[in-house]
C-alpha cells in the first residue's frame, strides 16, 4: 500500500470505522441463529475492526498492548463458553470483559473527536460511529444483568433472542421506547433510564460542539481577512 492510500484512509479514519460497525450490525442480524457465525462476526471480526482503528487512531503502545490483551481473553473465554464448556460463570466474565473493553475505546474515540480542531464529514461519522458503540455497551450491560437474573427484563412470548438486547439498547438510547420488551428489575429499569439520558446528552454536547468550532473558524477566517 503505498503512502498517498495510507494517508487517505488515515484522514477518512472515522468513515471507515462507519462502514465497518454498519457491516457488524447487518452480519449481526444475519447471523442471529448461527452461534458460530455469530460469534465470528459480532465478536472476533469486530475486535479486529476495533484493534486496527486504535492503530490508525495512534493509541499508546500502553492502551493498544492492553486492549489486545483484553481481546484475546474475550475471545477465549466467549469461545469456551459458548462452544467447549457451556459455562454460564464463563460467559459472565467474558461479557465483563467486553464491556471493559468497549469502554475503553468509547472513552478514547470521544476524547479524539472533541479535541479535533475542524468540522469535517468525516468527524460527524466519527461522533455517530461513538453513539453507535454506546448502543452496543449498553447492550452487553443489559445483556449482563439478565444473566445474573434472568428476571430482569419481560421478553415477547418470554424467549430471549441474539439480537433482542441491541434492539432494546437503540430503542433505549434514541427514546424509541417501543414497549415490547420492559425492565422489570431495579437495576434493569435504572440503567434504561441512564442510557437514555446519556445518549439524549451525547447527541447534544456532540452538536453543540461542531457549533461551536464552525463558528470559531468562520470567526478566525473573518479576522484573519480584515
Amino acid at each position: 500500500m503505498d503512502r498517498e492510500r495510507i494517508e487517505r484512509i488515515i484522514e477518512n479514519k472515522y468513515s471507515l470505522l462507519l462502514f465497518f460497525l454498519v457491516i457488524l450490525l447487518a452480519g449481526s442480524a444475519f447471523t442471529a441463529h448461527n452461534d458460530m457465525m455469530h460469534y465470528t462476526v459480532g465478536s472476533l471480526f469486530a475486535m479486529v475492526v476495533f484493534i486496527i482503528m486504535l492503530k490508525i487512531l495512534r493509541a499508546s503502545r500502553l492502551l493498544f498492548a492492553a486492549y489486545i490483551t483484553l481481546s484475546f481473553l474475550a475471545l477465549l473465554l466467549h469461545y469456551l463458553a459458548v462452544f467447549v464448556v457451556h459455562s454460564k460463570s464463563l460467559g459472565t466474565v467474558a461479557i465483563i470483559v467486553y464491556i471493559l473493553m468497549i469502554g475503553i475505546l468509547i472513552v478514547f474515540m470521544t476524547r479524539r473527536i472533541f479535541s479535533e480542531r475542524l468540522v469535517t464529514g468525516d468527524t460527524i461519522k466519527g461522533g455517530i460511529s461513538v453513539y453507535i458503540m454506546m448502543g452496543t455497551w449498553w447492550q452487553m450491560v443489559y445483556q449482563l444483568l439478565w444473566m445474573c437474573d434472568p428476571r430482569s427484563f419481560l421478553f415477547p412470548g418470554g424467549t430471549v433472542g441474539q439480537g433482542d438486547f441491541l434492539y432494546y439498547s437503540i430503542s433505549t438510547i434514541t427514546c424509541l421506547g417501543f414497549g415490547d420488551i420492559v425492565p422489570r428489575s431495579y437495576p434493569a429499569k435504572l440503567f434504561s433510564v441512564v442510557e437514555a439520558l446519556v445518549g439524549q446528552l451525547y447527541v447534544a454536547v456532540f452538536v453543540a460542539r461542531l457549533v461551536g468550532l464552525h463558528v470559531a473558524v468562520h470567526a478566525r477566517k473573518h479576522n484573519d481577512g480584515r
